[in-house]
């Protein structure tokens, strides 16, 4: 079948159906021939355009005159009606297409009112008054009837367009009852009630229980708001259409609450009532189905989220390993040529020139650990892996030490250091707030000139501890100060960049570790040239009463035995502690180190934690299990960054954990605090 021929078809059924509704409501006709209460055809009018297009009119145009040529009338008075029917559907369809939503009008309560209004309302008015000027201009409808005629007729028009236009429209958009199906034994006991209410309220078995049909004219709202809730609009308007239905049959035979006037004011009355039920319900409905739909969306909103958030999980365990391996892998040569250093500097020629060259070695070997460390840090910061371990802690002692420990190592030899620490006490973490107070003196180093100046003040103010460090650099200009601790951000570089080494993210460290103790950090500088300061600002407590501290005993000669997969790492550790007067043996695997442990040889076992295989969190477990296990003393040398890695804690086989790449005389003053009585 051609497309053409299809719309013909099409046509043929609408202008069919729109002649035999229409001949129907005629039947009923009482003030004059051509005028009815009961209009379907404006129903199917207007559905027909909103759901087919404008150009389906002739088929409507057509069948409207068929019905009037063949009831009353002239061919004058019968194109005069014909004309403002059609007219009434294509107006109240643009209208509804213009103001409205369309063919989804009943999808929304506020369009439901806008279709009832604009439609119903508003559009009829123009087929009434057109249809009742033709009869009275041709002289087949009285002058003094007017009012009558056409309030009768602009009634059945708008009960039409309220009644049948929403059931038309609601199935040809969906046709599948989906709750329906779902919910046969409901839907057959909806349609069972709503026939009985019907027959009860609008028929004539009620007078036999002595009550007047009347006052139980609303109960009959029941079943549609049954329909509204727990189906769809379009069971609504089905039941709608059916109880009206029921109602006009029972009013012709002379019963129901709106039976004893005239039969045109009950019907009139009864067409009212049903137009005003059918405006509350379908609303209702459409209230019903958007809650479904805002359930619908949030629980689609919800699968969502978890799925992103899943992912955005699944991403960061992701970028942890990453991290993870990116550390141990820049670690393992780090440490081994930290080490390698260490062993130069003892066996080596110490003329100026080897002895400057290894120390620009080890100095860009600790700087590039630094970069990593931070980098690290931040990550683990911003995603909320580091977990700090507080304590009372004096900051003026902590502060003194970080700036003695930056001294020996040369990074503020060039500079004036002034420092003034009077006893301030806050609870942190004590290897965090070294990294707070180190970052702050590197960037005071990186920033000021040779020769100039860092300060160094803390003390109590009110209830804060406070540290400042100033200095008397290059200083920060004014539209760089707001974001100094954002990531990645430094002061604008020129030639001499090389002097001004870092990633920039250092002070953001800094800020992220002082929040995560409670704290704020500031900053501030007069300009350019000026100089700038760092205040960080912690909660202050009460002193802490004075402990004795045990003071790690001076290094004796150890029985040591170092795991390791990595052949280079293993020899350089090797020569650093056989150098430090120490008894060495090496193992490349777990098994290789139980073995070597049942011979009853090592004291201390050093143990890389990311062996293959068998893992250094194993084979110390293993350790501790055999026969010595609790003699020995285990060490865990750590590449990767995250904190899980080197803090197991309470509990935990090792009895320390060293990060690579690991200082030869940390190491050493390490190994002589765990194992002091050995010799």
């Amino acid at each position: 079948m051609t497309g053409r021929s299809g719309n013909a078809l099409l046509l043929a059924a609408l202008f069919g159906l729109y002649v035999l509704t229409g001949k129907v409501g005629l039947s009923v006709a009482f003030v004059h021939a051509s005028a009815t209460a009961v209009w379907p055809p404006t129903g199917i009018a207007l559905a027909a355009f909103l759901t087919l297009g404008y150009e389906c009119w002739p088929a409507i145009f057509a069948g409207a005159f068929v019905v009037n040529i063949s009831t009353a009338g002239s061919v004058a008075t019968s194109l005069g009606i014909a004309t403002g029917n059609t007219l009434e559907g294509l107006l109240g369809a643009y209208l509804v297409n213009r103001f409205g939503t369309g063919v989804r009008t009943f999808e929304r309560a506020q369009d439901v009112f806008k279709f009832a209004g604009l439609a119903a309302v508003l559009s009829t008015i123009v087929g009434a008054t057109t249809g009742v000027a033709s009869l009275s201009l041709a002289g087949h409808a009285a002058w003094a009837d007017w009012g009558r005629i056409w309030l009768t007729w602009w009634l059945g028009d708008m009960t039409g367009a309220l009644i049948v236009a929403p059931l038309l429209i609601l199935w040809i958009q969906n046709p599948r009852p989906d709750l329906v199906r779902r919910r046969p034994l409901e839907a057959a006991c909806l349609c069972l009630v709503t026939i009985l209410v019907g027959l009860a309220v609008f028929g004539e078995g009620v007078v036999f229980f002595g009550l007047r049909t009347f006052l139980l004219t609303f109960f009959c709202t029941l079943p549609l708001l049954w329909a509204a809730f727990r189906f769809r609009q379009r069971e609504a308007a089905v039941l709608i259409a059916v109880l009206s239905g029921i109602a006009i049959w029972a009013m012709l035979r002379g019963s129901g609450p709106f039976a004893g006037v005239t039969a045109n004011e009950s019907l009139l009355l009864l067409q009212s009532f049903m137009g005003t039920v059918s405006v509350m319900i379908l609303s209702a409905a459409a209230l019903v189905e958007e809650r479904r739909r805002v359930e619908r969306d949030r629980e689609d909103l919800l699968a969502r989220e978890q799925a992103a958030r899943a992912e955005a999980e699944g991403a960061g365990r992701a970028k942890d390993e990453f991290l993870a391996m990116l550390g141990y892998e820049l670690r393992n040569p780090l440490a081994i040529i930290i080490s390698a250093v260490s062993v130069l500097d003892r066996i080596e020629s110490q003329e100026d020139f080897a002895v400057r060259a290894r120390g620009a070695i080890r100095h860009q070997i600790t700087h590039l650990s630094r970069l990593v460390d931070d980098l690290l840090d931040v990550a683990h910061v911003a995603s909320g892996k580091i977990v700090l371990s507080c304590q009372p802690l004096n900051l003026a002692t902590s502060v003194q030490r970080c700036v003695s420990v930056l001294a020996g190592t040369g990074r503020l030899e060039r500079h004036i250091v002034d420092v003034q620490a009077e006893p301030a006490w806050a609870h942190a973490d004590p290897t965090r707030l070294d990294q707070i107070v180190s970052n702050l003196l590197a960037n005071a180093a990186k920033y000021t000139p040779p020769g100039g100046t860092i300060r160094v003040r803390v003390r109590g103010e009110g209830d804060e501890a406070v540290v400042r460090v100033a200095d008397t650099g290059i200083g920060i200009p004014v539209g760089l100060l707001p974001r100094i601790f954002d990531l990645f951000v430094q002061s604008e570089r020129g030639l001499d960049r090389a002097k001004q080494e870092g990633l920039g993210v250092g002070l953001t460290l800094v800020r992220r570790l002082v929040g995560l103790h409670g704290g704020r950090v500031e900053a501030s500088s007069d300009g350019p040239g000026r100089g700038s300061e760092f205040v960080v600002r912690l909660p202050r407590i009460a002193p802490a009463p004075a402990e004795e501290v045990a003071r790690p005993p001076a290094s004796q000669r150890h029985r040591i035995l170092i795991v390791d997969d990595n052949p280079a790492a293993r020899q350089m550790l090797r020569l650093t502690l056989e150098l430090a007067g120490d008894e060495v043996e090496v193992a490349e695997d777990g098994h290789r180190a139980l073995d070597l442990a049942e011979s009853g040889w090592p004291e201390v076992v050093l143990i890389d934690t990311g062996l293959p295989g068998m893992d250094g969190y194993e084979v110390a477990r293993r350790l501790r299990a055999s026969s010595r296990g609790p003699e020995m003393h285990l060490l865990a040398l750590t590449g990767f960054g995250q904190p899980r890695d080197y803090q197991r804690g309470p509990g935990s086989d090792f009895d320390a954990y060293l990060m690579k790449p690991v200082d030869p005389e940390e190491l050493v003053r390490t190994i002589g605090t765990v194992a002091p009585t050995r010799g």
